[in-house]
């Protein structure tokens, strides 16, 4: 009986002290801010280039801040509005950073609201189908950390 009694103690002590364990071995604050500053720069330097990609109807322009399936992605939407006969072209204003989730040290989910001057024109033309000043959008990332250390943008999804 005594032995039981041992064995439940011993099992409930480590339920109790591995999640303690794991808080511990996550990263520090610092390293959790300068990540976080990171993730912020990215966007702020991937967002008028992803403007520029619809303008010029070129997705290769975002590689040197996005996965090869989010540079897909991108060149299929191109195509599917080019398909439709219309041309976007996005000028980035602002983004904010809302809510930053880091996993494992190599994965994040980050949340932002981002203000855009959309205009779309008939494909071939500069015949303005309609435009959009100051478009605001909710919108959620999956970045990856890279081999070299820097975030990639694995998925971005406006929010409806």
């Amino acid at each position: 009986m005594f032995g039981r009694l041992f064995t439940m103690r011993r099992a409930l002590n480590l339920v109790l002290v591995l999640p303690l364990l794991f808080a511990a071995c996550g990263p520090s604050p610092e390293q959790q801010t300068a990540d976080r500053e990171e993730i912020e720069t990215l966007l702020e330097e991937y967002l008028p280039v992803l403007g520029r990609a619809y303008a010029e109807r070129n997705a290769l322009l975002i590689e040197d801040w996005a996965a090869p399936k989010e540079v897909a992605r991108v060149h299929q939407r191109i195509e599917e509005l080019t398909n439709a006969g219309s041309v976007l072209e996005p000028v980035f204003q602002q983004v904010t950073v809302e809510d930053t989730q880091i996993w494992n040290n190599s994965n994040a989910f980050v949340t932002t609201v981002e203000t855009w001057d959309v205009e779309r024109f008939r494909a071939g033309t500069q015949q303005s189908m309609g435009r959009q000043m100051g478009q605001t959008n909710r919108v959620k990332y999956q970045l990856k950390r890279g081999d070299g250390g820097g975030w990639r943008v694995l998925y971005r999804t406006i929010q409806e």
